[in-house]
């Protein structure tokens, strides 16, 4: 079994990628928030060509479990099986000498920011972001990786979905089904293209989550597709196996808006959220009050809606959560001609942060971020 304490140090070591440099916090950071593993048995390694992926199959003495070319990103993902005697420290290691541009990594576990139902009471969020009551059309296609959705729910037949199942077909389609609406449903996205990659299975303990291998496969497909803006509202530790895919993702023109995590405000750091090639999104109440389980960061970088949120899933419900909110800069992004083709973490966050309502402290905080996002000359380009 994978010793957590063993590897710190080894998470904490940026390895060099296509002349990327991974971007971890400090190797205590990462001993404090050491996280859930999806799986304790297997070792997910990323390289950049097939020749390289190639000397690790012929060297590494590790059974093979899978080899996937993925074109979307430009890597070659390998997953090895980990023998009982082989610590995962020691195994890290072994791969990172064999290939010094290959990264290899544990298999992290990402869930779903509980998002609690709460009283029937308010539809604020629209109002409180400039929303246009018959909603804007989509520019771009866009992505979400979650549950799996129920796309005859309620807003949704008419979109456009393309389903791809990532883990074994499961029963739990709330918390997919409710981004969906949030981003395609009544007076949200119209016409939208929605890829809708299902990535959550059952860790060895049996809890609901994403492993990091299936997240990458999914990012992949993402871009394999032309999505153009994807929203993950999943949560976890940091990992390098998912730093560099994401990096490999934005190289290559794809947005990520993520929910900054639930995990009150001393929590640590979540990811994909925490990384600087990712738009952070955390929560605010109509009285413009931070979400009480909202975290505190400089990887918070806009707020949007996020509590008590009107979802009509379920003949309606009340959401609370940052995983809430991300939905709501997703589409903002997704309809506006400019914003949707800017093609980075940076140049989006620039965008948003230029229209946004400043909050708390004057400038961007450590809170709100840049403040409460703002759709601006309705839902055309300025």
């Amino acid at each position: 079994m994978i010793r957590l304490a063993a590897f710190f140090a080894l998470l904490a070591c940026p390895a060099l990628a296509q002349g990327v440099v991974l971007d971890p916090p400090p190797a205590e950071v990462i001993a404090a928030d050491a996280g859930t593993l999806y799986d304790t048995t297997s070792l997910v390694v990323l390289t950049d060509s097939a020749a390289s992926a190639d000397r690790l199959t012929s060297v590494a003495t590790f059974d093979l479990l899978s080899r996937e070319t993925l074109e979307g990103l430009g890597q070659e993902m390998l997953v090895f099986r980990l023998p009982p005697d082989v610590s995962g420290a020691e195994a890290i290691r072994q791969i990172e000498t064999i290939e010094p541009g290959a990264t290899a990594g544990v298999n992290h576990a990402y869930s779903a920011p509980v998002a609690a139902s709460l009283p029937k009471g308010r539809e604020y969020a629209n109002a409180l972001i400039g929303w246009p009551e018959a909603g804007c059309a989509a520019q771009v296609p866009i992505g979400t990786l979650d549950t799996d959705i129920d796309p005859k729910a309620m807003g949704l037949a008419g979109v456009d979905i393309v389903r791809r199942q990532f883990v074994a077909a499961g029963r739990d389609t709330a918390h997919g089904t409710a981004i969906a609406q949030l981003i395609a449903g009544p007076g949200r996205l119209t016409g939208a293209r929605l890829y809708h990659a299902a990535v959550i299975g059952r860790t060895e303990g049996g809890a609901p989550a994403a492993g990091v291998d299936t997240l990458v496969r999914a990012l992949d497909w993402m871009q394999d597709s032309g999505v153009g803006i994807v929203n993950v509202s999943l949560a976890g530790p940091y990992n390098k196996i998912l730093d560099r895919a994401v990096q490999a993702a934005e190289r290559r023109g794809l947005i990520v808006v993520a929910a900054v995590g639930n995990t009150g405000r001393d929590g640590p750091p979540r990811y994909p959220a925490a990384f600087r090639q990712t738009i952070g999104v955390t929560a605010l109440d109509a009285a413009l009050a931070l979400y009480a389980e909202a975290p505190e960061g400089g990887h918070v970088d806009i707020a949007a809606p996020g509590v008590d949120v009107f979802v009509p899933r379920d003949g309606g419900v009340y959401l609370s959560g940052t995983s809430v909110a991300a939905p709501f800069v997703t589409a903002l992004l997704a309809a506006d001609p400019m914003a949707a083709r800017l093609g980075s973490a940076a140049a989006a966050r620039d965008w948003l942060a230029s229209r946004a309502r400043d909050l708390g402290a004057p400038g961007p905080d450590r809170l709100f971020g840049s403040g409460l996002v703002q759709v601006r000359n309705g839902c055309g380009a300025g």
